[in-house]
């Protein structure tokens, strides 16, 4: 950050050396004589020093961007959850593991949905609150707190052969998800 503010100092720097002219600034003191620079040469500085201001204000600004797409901000991080939850409704899931829960559905669904909006998806971590359903998502700081709530589904399960028996089915769970600021 202090490298942005830099960039922006010496732009106004050279803006007001533009906007105040070169002749009042070197020259006011002096008496016009033969070693003085030209009126063009004036302008020349001028223009040059409205261009340098102009390159010190791009580089501010695509420094401050650089610096932005390397760390995620709260509204990312809840935009990111929020679509996960949209798209971990959309199918129904087979019940995880009792230990882990949803933590690794989850964490990818927000790495997919945070393609385009954070850093990078390895920034993301995704751990179980507690003994219920509910996730703490973080990344650079930021943290939401997911609640899912699972209600077996209506389409049955996914049938799978049984050895011996013929065919069985493995219940299928509908995921509905709540995302709030903050810890959980």
């Amino acid at each position: 950050m202090a490298v942005v503010v830099l960039l922006f100092l010496i732009a106004a720097a050279f803006l007001a050396v533009a906007l105040i002219g070169p002749y009042r600034l070197y020259w006011r003191a002096r008496p016009r004589a033969a070693g003085q620079p030209s009126e063009a040469a004036l302008a020349v500085g001028r223009v040059a020093a409205f261009g340098a201001a102009g390159a010190f204000v791009f580089a501010g600004c695509s420094a401050q961007e650089a610096a932005d797409l390397g760390a995620w901000t709260a509204s990312e991080v809840r935009k990111a959850s929020e679509d996960a939850a949209e798209s971990m409704a959309s199918d129904p899931q087979i019940r995880r593991d009792p230990a882990e829960g949803y933590t690794s559905l989850i964490e990818a669904a927000v790495r997919e949905a945070g393609e385009g909006q954070g850093p990078s998806s390895y920034h993301v971590s995704v751990e179980r609150a507690g003994d219920g359903h509910s996730y703490a998502i973080s990344a650079d700081g930021s943290e939401v707190c997911m609640h899912v709530t699972e209600v077996r589904s209506a389409q049955g399960g996914i049938l799978v052969p049984e050895a011996g028996s013929g065919s069985g089915s493995i219940a299928t769970y509908d995921l509905t998800a709540t995302v709030e600021d903050g810890a959980c």
